[in-house]
């Protein structure tokens, strides 16, 4: 919701809200309204995009010292990773690309027709666990 819906929802001035909002974010990320809607807009595909950069960083750091790759855990740790990064890109895919179409329809929405943004609104989660439903169901993957 924007800071003016929220004031209009809460029944309270749409400064008060903005002031809410710069002492969230003056608090770090973890309170940061903004941060927070990222997180929660993310698709699949970017928190896939996510984890597979940081299983990268880990995997090039033991480059360095390969010596590691002989302790059994890490060995195993690096197995399960791999195998966890494969089902996640098989699955995610669909539902990544229909849900990052939602975010670009609902940007453009935003932007071109407001109108039609607030009446599809109340759609959007209905739409998106369907989309879950479907990509999720028997014989799809």
């Amino acid at each position: 919701m924007s800071c003016r819906d929220i004031a209009a929802e809460l029944g309270v001035n749409e400064g008060t809200v903005y002031r809410w909002k710069a002492e969230a974010a003056e608090k770090g990320e973890a309170s940061d309204w903004d941060a927070q809607r990222r997180v929660y807009n993310m698709s699949p595909r970017e928190m896939f995009a996510i984890y597979a950069e940081t299983v990268k960083t880990w995997i090039s750091q033991l480059q360095k010292d390969p010596d590691k790759l002989s302790d059994g855990k890490i060995a195993d740790a690096i197995a399960k990773h791999v195998s966890v990064l494969q089902k996640l890109d098989t699955r995610s895919q669909y539902l990544g690309v229909a849900l990052d179409l939602i975010k670009i329809a609902n940007r453009w929405l935003a932007e071109n027709q407001s109108e039609l943004k607030a009446k599809m609104e109340p759609y959007w989660e209905s739409v998106y666990q369907e989309l879950v439903k479907y990509s999720t169901g028997k014989g799809l993957f």
